[in-house]
């Protein structure tokens, strides 16, 4: 049984780790100690173990970080260099910074994203950035939308990408649906696109249905 460690249990947590073992993955949840009050939400859920964030990662090659991208390098910085070595990371999380009176903005810039901070942090760590343009639902469910929208992936490491890919395709994600855009340094395309994809959710309303991003091109 492959096995996933989900550090996180907000809603993107929570979803991603009841999506795994739905799909049959051995998953443990982390949070900042294993007597974490908000580790209570999975008390009920079969095939869910949880404990802190070091606990969760101690035992599984595949790491899921959906912490705020606020706190996520403190969040690795707990669990420490040694005992992450050289495992995939999956980072779905976007740091944004508050406005006042308004909608929150990405942290992100050109030179400037989460994920290629986390790889700079942790050399031996694999850092794959994937299914931050979307929302959590959309990220377990692909199948909710018809077509091939895209889940963007970007990473230094080939094999860490095949081995989100395992996870990914164990969501329902097809081949066709998955964008490879190079290397970590793309995170920062990807992490800007928070922007457009804030902006679009407010004109549709919080009622619209869940969407996500295709691309359509010109008929050869």
């Amino acid at each position: 049984m492959p096995e996933v460690a989900v550090l996180g249990t907000g809603q993107v947590g929570q979803t991603i780790a009841r999506r795994a073992a739905e799909v049959g993955w051995r998953v443990t949840v982390g949070a900042r100690s294993a007597d974490s009050p908000s580790l209570a939400v999975f008390a009920e859920d079969a095939g869910i173990a949880t404990g802190s964030f070091a606990d969760a990662v101690a035992s599984a090659p595949l790491v899921v970080n959906a912490t705020n991208g606020a706190v996520s390098l403190q969040v690795l910085q707990s669990v420490g260099a040694d005992v992450l070595g050289d495992r995939v990371l999956l980072d779905l999380s976007n740091e944004l910074v508050p406005v006042e009176d308004g909608y929150p903005v990405p942290a992100a810039s050109a030179e400037n994203s989460l994920g290629g901070r986390l790889q700079a942090a942790f050399p031996r760590l694999r850092v794959v950035k994937a299914l931050n343009t979307m929302n959590c639902a959309v990220m377990a469910r692909p199948e909710m939308i018809p077509g091939d929208h895209l889940a963007f992936v970007c990473g230094d490491d080939s094999d860490a990408k095949a081995a989100v890919g395992t996870l990914l395709a164990a969501f329902g994600w097809r081949d066709s649906q998955l964008m490879d855009l190079g290397g970590i340094d793309a995170a920062a395309a990807t992490e800007m696109m928070m922007a457009i994809w804030m902006r679009v959710t407010i004109a549709r309303g919080s009622a619209a249905p869940r969407f996500n991003w295709a691309l359509l091109q010109a008929r050869s």
